[in-house]
């Protein structure tokens, strides 16, 4: 499934002249909140530690740099307010396992990525973008094009989408999550996610 190869391609490249922001300090703290993000999750990614533990190692960090919560509702699209309170964390908690997940099972390759940093874009007034462009051992030495879409909450600068080579993290789970919660609801969210996280992590091999 094309949804299924972009998750996975997209879960290695997530920790791996334009417009300037109005005001250089917000840039530069997102900027700055970005760099030691994505340093913190690689240094943990390649620390020499079991694969194993990965997923439960990563977490700390990844919880500080995302905003799950925001991810997770933008993902689940319109239906998302039909859910309940406790639907709405049910979803939030099994949708950051997977995201989690996910990445444990195919951040690791054989090299460690190198990734170039570009200037900030505003977008709104808390919201910004800051591309970059990846290179990694499986990425034929080629860049990848990815730009970490940001917002500014009251804990600070925190992700909430990833574009891929211009395809967005967010709209890719959206198309998937639409139809099944327009004819099932949160339960057939909640079935599906489960179902998900009970299938084996696959092998970076």
């Amino acid at each position: 499934m094309l949804l299924h190869r972009f998750i996975l391609k997209s879960a290695l490249v997530l920790l791996l002249g334009a417009g300037r922001l109005s005001g250089a300090a917000s840039g530069d703290d997102a900027a700055t909140t970005l760099r030691s993000s994505v340093e913190e999750v690689l240094s943990i990614a390649y620390s020499g530690h079991a694969n194993e533990t990965l997923a439960a190692r990563v977490r700390p960090a990844l919880e500080k740099c995302f905003a799950f919560d925001i991810v997770t509702r933008q993902a689940m699209g319109p239906g998302w307010r039909q859910f309940s309170t406790n639907e709405q964390k049910r979803v939030t908690d099994l949708f950051s396992e997977l995201m989690i997940r996910t990445y444990s099972g195919r951040v690791v390759g054989t090299q460690r990525p190198k990734i170039v940093f570009g200037s900030p874009v505003a977008t709104a007034s808390d919201r910004c973008e800051i591309p970059t462009r990846v290179t990694t051992s499986s990425s034929s030495n080629e860049p990848i094009a990815v730009v970490y879409r940001m917002i500014k909450l009251p804990a600070g600068w925190r992700i909430y989408d990833v574009l891929i080579e211009g395809v967005s993290f967010v709209a890719n789970y959206r198309a998937q999550f639409d139809e099944l919660i327009q004819k099932g609801g949160a339960v057939a969210a909640i079935r599906t996610l489960e179902a998900k996280l009970a299938q084996p992590v696959p092998s970076n091999s």
